[in-house]
């Protein structure tokens, strides 16, 4: 097996923390996959883990990588592959325009239709990761902002006995 590009958009932005689990993996760039939303999902409140939905409009930034079938193996385990997530080719574009098909983690049913807050240890990772590769945090917060909104409302609306 060879080498693979792998994008990532939450806590694996986070250099340290890729380090620890893929001490192979190379930060190639940063990247946009659009017509995607940054959603947190699949745990109970206070414990939501980051995922990605198709939304026209919408985009999401994140780091390139590229993996080693080891670093895959690994990232397997944490992602929790094939049960909370499963993985897809999704086209994404660098700074200059040019699009490139990868691998990325997208977290499967039912887990994605339970909306939840991220822990915030989890969402610090997120951030940090945001910060050492110069890519803005706002959406990230918004991501957060969105996720607790919808979950209300959604909550909310299944508990409407009118309904």
């Amino acid at each position: 097996m060879e080498n693979q590009f792998y994008f990532a958009y939450g806590s694996n932005m986070n250099l340290d923390q890729m380090e620890y689990r893929c001490p192979d993996a190379r930060v190639v760039e940063t990247v946009r996959l659009e017509d995607y939303r940054l959603a947190f999902c699949g745990r109970p409140a206070g414990n939501g883990v980051a995922t990605i939905f198709p939304e026209e409009g919408s985009q999401v930034e994140g780091v390139l990588w590229e993996i080693t079938p080891e670093c895959e193996q690994s990232l397997d385990r944490y992602e929790g592959y094939p049960h909370l997530y499963g993985k897809e080719t999704i086209r994404v574009r660098n700074k200059v325009g040019m699009q490139m098909d990868v691998m990325a983690y997208v977290m499967n049913a039912p887990y994605k239709e339970i909306l939840a807050s991220p822990s915030r240890l989890y969402l610090n990772g997120i951030l940090e990761g945001c910060r050492q590769n110069g890519i803005p945090e706002k959406p990230v917060r918004d991501a957060v902002r969105w996720t607790k909104k919808e979950a209300t409302r959604t909550k909310k609306n299944h508990s409407d006995p009118e309904r």
